[in-house]
């Protein structure tokens, strides 16, 4: 099962389309569009029906998204399995091979958009971990401006805190530091002065999706790296990929 998700705050706007086909099957689906966000830390659900455009997409514009909320798709027995305290696997629809895409725009009021794949795997959000990106591989040092956005789901409606970190592998140190929330699409802006390849992204306690935006004259770059392992070709890239995280574990600890 697959959540998708957007973003709306002071710079940037969103519109998400999901699907109602799987990749390798036109049939349209029966399946309905929900929403669900934190709220006393409880889950609240609701049903999304006036943004089903045809037979085959659901498309949500920026006045209908907010940074806390998920969307997911199921069918009209979830309002009797609904799980306010805890998100479950509502439906294998979104279980496809090649994986099933929905699109994840965003852009600038004024100004140039980008879109990519907004999709969040079900079994991230029952898991706790650190996140571990290379900065330099996707943002860019000659853009305007670099922000990543992460967003974290976590299967229970917490809203906590947690830090993310810019670490210096080098110098073995801490170059900056930002507060961040489950539950959320959060946004933190990188200094082009960072964007060099011994700076990595890592968070403390939960994980998420890092996506890179890149801004110049308007336009977007948008982006999300892979897992650290696919850009090391050895035998022992797993174990690399583990020691590279325990050392920056011990710096940021």
């Amino acid at each position: 099962m697959n959540f998708f998700y957007g973003i709306n705050n002071d710079l940037f706007k969103s519109e998400v389309q999901i699907p109602l086909f799987q990749n390798r099957n036109f049939k349209k689906s029966n399946l309905k569009l929900f929403k669900s966000y934190p709220k006393n830390n409880k889950w609240v659900l609701q049903e999304i029906s006036s943004k089903k455009i045809n037979d085959y997409f659901y498309i949500l514009k920026n006045e209908d998204i907010l940074s806390n909320e998920i969307f997911f798709l199921a069918d009209e027995t979830i309002f009797n399995e609904f799980d306010d305290k805890k998100l479950k696997n509502f439906n294998n629809f979104t279980d496809t091979s090649p994986a099933f895409r929905a699109n994840f725009k965003i852009y600038l009021n004024q100004g140039g958009f980008s879109s990519y794949q907004s999709e969040y795997p079900y079994s991230m959000i029952t898991k706790k971990g650190t996140i571990l990106s290379s900065i330099s591989s996707i943002a860019n040092s000659d853009a305007e401006k670099n922000y990543v956005l992460i967003k974290n789901i976590f299967e229970e409606p917490i809203e906590e805190s947690f830090k993310a970190y810019l670490v210096n592998y080098k110098t073995k140190s801490i170059e900056e530091q930002f507060e961040i929330r489950t539950n959320y699409t959060n946004c933190i802006e990188i200094s082009n002065k960072l964007v060099k390849p011994e700076i990595f992204l890592t968070t403390d306690k939960y994980l998420g999706i890092p996506m890179y935006v890149s801004i110049k004259n308007k336009f977007l770059s948008f982006e999300h790296t892979h897992p650290p392992h696919e850009y090391i070709l050895s035998e022992s890239k797993f174990i690399k990929v583990t020691n590279l995280k325990k050392e920056i574990n011990e710096i940021i600890s």
